[in-house]
């Protein structure tokens, strides 16, 4: 660096600007799956547009198969707001049933950004004590990785109200005061679409709306007619009985296809008169698993795409609710050594969950089977769906029956 007083410095400082600009625009565009630096200035690539009534139309009969059903009054309320429980800081909390399937896979993939983003092997429990910057900077990213994977890594889609009506309500459409109001906005670069929701994220934390804006954003992401085309039957929605999530969105969530089965990949059933049905599955391994206390039924096949995910994170699905069981330990699916005893942490967002709960699993002693008396826990069950006969230690912690 030469002294103000030498001549050419401003030249020198003029190329000392130029080459830092340089240096972090190769960043930026080499490595897309890094969080992008704000502090490089450049345009966002957005392209947005306010819904009109037909797509209006189109979403409610994907979501509900009508265009006069609305949102229940659990999902208008429900955002992806966390738990000021010290213990569980990195919780969502779920106000009422209905949503659970949403905020499940949500939950997963912040603790996937918690525990895993960086290449630090080993993990303690402070990861699962973040701060409030920390976990909502977490709750965009999983946000985002979420979307990113239904628009097929090219494009993501992120609908926010506008505050106004942008069409009138006419016909056959019930409106609900939401969809009304929405702009769609465009992303086809990542670091845009982080950007965009980091800017936004409170309306998906604090909402009120949070949970509704994801499953449009994902929705749209995808687009209405490859998530059409995803499902088995196409008179199928994303939203059943009750207010509760169909596994086709919960996969949409996960796998960024709204496939209507947890097997892998295709299965041809011959339903005679040389007529296929096809059913379809999960095409690749996921980031995040699923565990179904139906398999212990008989009910259903969870197939290894989804019981062997890439990170040790995995929803768990039993009486037609969703919540969520992780390993702090990367190396659980790849190391048998690992695999052999490990702990589990359990999170469920509506159980008003007040600790942690953290159950040991010793894979190296089999599990007596008591078929009389069968007060075994379903989460139990549903574990045992994977690491079969395992003996599972709650740690002092009530067993939930």
């Amino acid at each position: 660096r030469k002294s103000p007083t030498s001549t050419g410095y401003k030249e020198d400082q003029m190329k000392e600007v130029l080459e830092l600009v340089d240096v972090e625009d190769e960043e930026t565009t080499g490595e897309v799956n890094k969080t992008p630096d704000l502090s490089t200035l450049y345009m966002l690539q957005i392209v947005s547009k306010a819904i009109d009534i037909s797509l209006a139309k189109e979403l409610k009969n994907l979501l509900f198969g009508s265009s006069l059903c609305c949102f229940s009054e659990e999902w208008k309320i429900q955002s992806f707001t966390f738990s000021n429980i010290p213990q569980l800081k990195y919780g969502i909390v779920q106000k009422k049933g209905g949503p659970c399937g949403v905020l499940a896979a949500v939950q997963a993939c912040v603790l996937q950004q918690l525990i895993f983003a960086d290449s630090n092997r080993n993990k303690d429990t402070r990861c699962l004590q973040p701060s409030e910057a920390h976990r909502t900077k977490c709750l965009s990213l999983a946000l985002a990785d979420i979307l990113w994977r239904a628009g097929g890594h090219e494009k993501a889609l992120v609908a926010l109200p506008s505050g106004r009506q942008q069409f009138t309500p006419t016909g056959k459409y019930k409106a609900d005061g939401i969809l009304e109001t929405l702009i769609l906005h465009s992303a086809t670069r990542y670091e845009d679409l982080i950007v965009l929701l980091q800017q936004n994220i409170h309306q998906f934390e604090t909402g009120p709306y949070g949970c509704i804006l994801l499953t449009v954003s994902v929705i749209f992401s995808r687009s209405i007619n490859l998530v059409r085309n995803d499902f088995d039957v196409l008179t199928n929605r994303l939203i059943g009985s009750h207010g509760y999530c169909t596994q086709e969105l919960v996969n949409l969530l996960l796998t960024g296809k709204a496939v209507s089965n947890v097997f892998n990949n295709v299965i041809e059933l011959d339903s005679g008169n040389g007529n296929i049905t096809i059913l379809k599955g999960i095409t690749s391994r996921s980031d995040i698993g699923l565990l179904s206390l139906f398999e212990h039924y008989d009910v259903c096949q969870v197939g290894c795409y989804l019981k062997t995910p890439k990170y040790p994170i995995w929803l768990v699905c039993s009486e037609s609710h969703f919540s969520v069981l992780f390993c702090l330990e990367k190396d659980l699916l790849s190391d048998w050594k690992t695999g052999r005893r490990f702990d589990l942490y359990y999170y469920d967002g509506l159980a008003n969950q007040d600790e942690e709960i953290r159950l040991t699993v010793d894979t190296t002693q089999v599990c007596p089977e008591n078929k009389e008396n069968d007060l075994t826990p379903p989460l139990e069950h549903c574990i045992r769906t994977k690491w079969q006969g395992a003996v599972i230690d709650w740690n002092g912690t009530e067993p939930i029956l």
